[in-house]
């Protein structure tokens, strides 16, 4: 590590970099204390830094201590990545294309958005998203598929808030759908003339890992169609990662 300063930019950005290494060669959840003594960096100092990296989402807080956030991915989507999902989603991505040929993504939730993991291109021009871009959960096939099967009230919360009575109670009524029948549908609800399904991909326990989208024009996207080749997918992942 360089020496030097405390309050100089490059000392600074040195320390940042070598506790958000530390984190990751702990391969897990870390302390402030286990921070410290890996990067050498005085506790009240890893301690602030790593207020301010939880608040940019480039770490985020477990009952454990830190661990690597998702923005961290998010900036780095393009080139790799969460390998374990990607690894698992490219068969089952290319068996959805060809009986498709449609826009494909695999998404996880993050708060209120659903960010990209992996985005295959179909017919539509432009492509509503790609690897690494967050889309609102709200509105979005992915995100209702997810938050159909969430446990956490807090995020149903952030979403209930901005809705009335009425609304909620539609809202509410959809995810109960989405749950019985494992797809969820955005009938141009976030980008115009845009038709997505989505269904959940789930632990085990039945807990939502991500989910898996199919996406086409409204002129000729039928949903029908294609709810059970998007919930065939969505379950061929869940197994593969189970394995």
């Amino acid at each position: 590590m360089r020496s030097g300063r405390w309050d100089e930019p490059v000392s600074v950005l040195d320390r940042i970099i070598a506790i958000l290494e530390a984190v990751r060669e702990s391969e897990g959840s870390t302390s402030i204390t286990r921070i410290a003594v890996a990067t050498g960096t005085p506790k009240s100092t890893v301690s602030r830094l790593v207020r301010d990296l939880v608040r940019q989402r480039y770490l985020a807080r477990t009952d454990d201590g830190v661990v690597i956030g998702l923005r961290l991915f998010e900036l780095g989507a393009r080139a790799s990545g969460p390998r374990r999902l990607s690894l698992a989603a490219v068969p089952v991505l290319a068996e959805l294309f060809n009986a498709t040929g449609e826009h494909l993504n695999v998404a996880v939730q993050d708060g209120r958005d659903m960010v990209s993991v992996i985005s295959v291109q179909g017919r539509l021009r432009p492509a509503p998203s790609r690897a690494g871009v967050r889309v609102p959960s709200a509105t979005t096939a992915l995100g209702k598929a997810v938050l159909a099967f969430s446990n956490d009230e807090s995020e149903l919360g952030h979403i209930w808030m901005g809705l009335d009575r009425s609304a909620r109670a539609a809202w509410e009524r959809e995810l109960a759908c989405v749950r019985t029948s494992s797809v969820a549908i955005d009938r141009c609800g976030t980008f115009p003339g845009v038709v997505g399904v989505a269904s959940p991909v789930l632990s085990p326990q039945r807990q939502p890992v991500a989910a898996i989208s199919v996406a086409g024009p409204v002129a000729d996207m039928d949903p029908q169609r294609m709810a059970p080749l998007v919930r065939h997918a969505a379950r061929l992942l869940s197994q593969r990662l189970a394995l």
